[in-house]
Formats: C-alpha cells, sequence, structure tokens
C-alpha cells in the first residue's frame, strides 16, 4: 500500500470531523495534537482552538494581533465566539482585535479608563462592537462607554444579555434598569457596602427584574462575604432567596469556567445555593 493510499481517510469526511471535533471539545488541550495529523484536521482544529480566545498577558495579545494580520478578517469574524480582554490590554490592541471578532456572543472587556490621563478617549470606542449581540456579558462600564454613568441599556447591543457581570465599582449601577434588558436571567455586582439604601436597591431589582434568576453580588474575601450576609439576614431574614454572595476568585479562570458551566463557576455555584435555600423554605 503507498503511502499516498494510507493517508486516505477511512470514514465519511463528515464522520470523521464530527469525532475530531467531540473529542477535542471533550478533552481540552488535544486539539493541538490533532491538528498536526494532517491538513484538513488542522483546519477543523484551528477553528476550535480560536473560539475562545483570552488575552492573559501583553505577550498573548501580541501574538493574536500576528495571528489577525495573517488571516482573513472571515476567519475570526466566523470562529471566535468568546473572548476576553483583561484590564492590562492596551486599549489600542483592544479595539484592533474587537474590530476583527465581530461574531463574539460572550465577551469580557475589563480595560477601565483612567480619567486621570491627558490622553482623551477615543469617542468611537462602544461603535466598534456595537454591532454585537452578546449573550453573556462581563464588562468595566467606565472603560466600555467613557464615562460614570450608566450606559444606555435599550441599545441593541445589550438585547440578547442573559448573564451580565459590572466589575468597576463606584458606579451608579444600582440606579440603572435592568429591567430594559429583555432577555436577562443572570445579573453579577462587584458590591462591598451592605447599608440600608443599597439593599433596597437589590429589593427593587427582584421587584423590576421579572426573569432574574440569580443576582450574584461579589465581594473581594471571604471576610467581607461574611459581614455582607450578617447586614442582609440582620436587615431581612427572608430577604429574596435569589441574593447570593460570594468572595471574588481567579477571574479569569472563572470566566473561562463560566462558558462551559462548570463546578468553578460562581453561577453554577449560585444556582446550586439558590436551589439549597429553596429546598430549606419547601
Amino acid at each position: 500500500m503507498s503511502h499516498s493510499e494510507k493517508s486516505e481517510p477511512l470514514l465519511p469526511p463528515e464522520l470523521e470531523q464530527s469525532i475530531f471535533e467531540l473529542t477535542a471539545r471533550a478533552y481540552p488541550g488535544n486539539a493541538y495534537t490533532f491538528a498536526l495529523v494532517s491538513r484538513r484536521i488542522q483546519v477543523w482544529m484551528e477553528a476550535i482552538l480560536y473560539e475562545t480566545v483570552t488575552l492573559s498577558s501583553q505577550k498573548v495579545c501580541k501574538s493574536f494581533l500576528h495571528a489577525i494580520k495573517r488571516r482573513p478578517r472571515s476567519f475570526f469574524t466566523a470562529n471566535v465566539k468568546s473572548l476576553c480582554i483583561p484590564g492590562d490590554i492596551e486599549l489600542d490592541h483592544a479595539l484592533s482585535i474587537l474590530t476583527v471578532c465581530q461574531g463574539v456572543i460572550n465577551l469580557a472587556y475589563w480595560i477601565n479608563r483612567n480619567f486621570a490621563s491627558p490622553k482623551p478617549w477615543p469617542e468611537s470606542h462602544f461603535s466598534v462592537i456595537s454591532a454585537l449581540r452578546p449573550v453573556r456579558l462581563s464588562i468595566n462600564t467606565t472603560g466600555l462607554f467613557g464615562s460614570a454613568m450608566p450606559p444606555d441599556l435599550t441599545h441593541p447591543f445589550f438585547s440578547r444579555v442573559s448573564h451580565l457581570e459590572i466589575v468597576d465599582w463606584p458606579w451608579p449601577v444600582l440606579s440603572t434598569q435592568f429591567e430594559l434588558l429583555p432577555s436577562l436571567t443572570h445579573l453579577a455586582l462587584d458590591l462591598d457596602s451592605y447599608d440600608e439604601f443599597t439593599l433596597n436597591k437589590l429589593r427593587h431589582i427582584f421587584e423590576a427584574c421579572v426573569n432574574l434568576r440569580v443576582l450574584l453580588c461579589l465581594v473581594v474575601d471571604e471576610a467581607t462575604m461574611i459581614n455582607a450576609i450578617s447586614a442582609i439576614t440582620s436587615s431581612d431574614r427572608n430577604f429574596d432567596h435569589r441574593l447570593v454572595v460570594l468572595p471574588d476568585s481567579d477571574v479569569i479562570a472563572n470566566w473561562e469556567s463560566s462558558l462551559h458551566s462548570s463546578e468553578r463557576c460562581h453561577w453554577t455555584f449560585a444556582e446550586v445555593i439558590i436551589a439549597a435555600k429553596q429546598s430549606v423554605h419547601t
């Protein structure tokens, strides 16, 4: 048998592709190995490898920018579905990447605006991603919109958001009309204060957002979590069971785990806590 005959696929191409893609997703990391098997498998694996892009460092960011220059824009629009841009990524680099990755449905954008900087904030900042329709969104709103004022949640950009996390504070987040988000089921806020004013604002969110299943409040550490829970129960022992307070952790690892709803994910853990609360009261 010749070498060319040995390299011919023994299965129908569609079935072979499905097997490799399912295996690569079930065992993360294997896609790199599979990509070395043959050219046709490399094409399938590259689509998977670029599904989730986490710019975990400046080095990774520059490597991705280099990849963008070597491929047509359509490749990244079609394949990049989840994108994480941490706060230490340069703004110009972030905008260049967002301009190309126009098919993203899971977006984490944590770049903050430095109001003390003399460098002007680009007016077209939000326009770069305004055509996106993310489903899961984690944002620094001040950095994204260039203002400390609440964003316009009626913009079509927010129309499909089901999971929203807002990471910047202080910010008039509690005055935002989250009920304007038609698909919102999960909301996470970084809150360190749990006075009566704040708790009343949280009550209003529950009353206004009829489809909300989880309101997750993230705090800096376990000590703050204990104090927050104590303040909540002191105010109302029957506070809405959908409220969960958790300490924040490795934000990048948590964001990546949230894409697969793994047990490490804050959303999943919060849902388990809420289910336990419900079982106690039934």
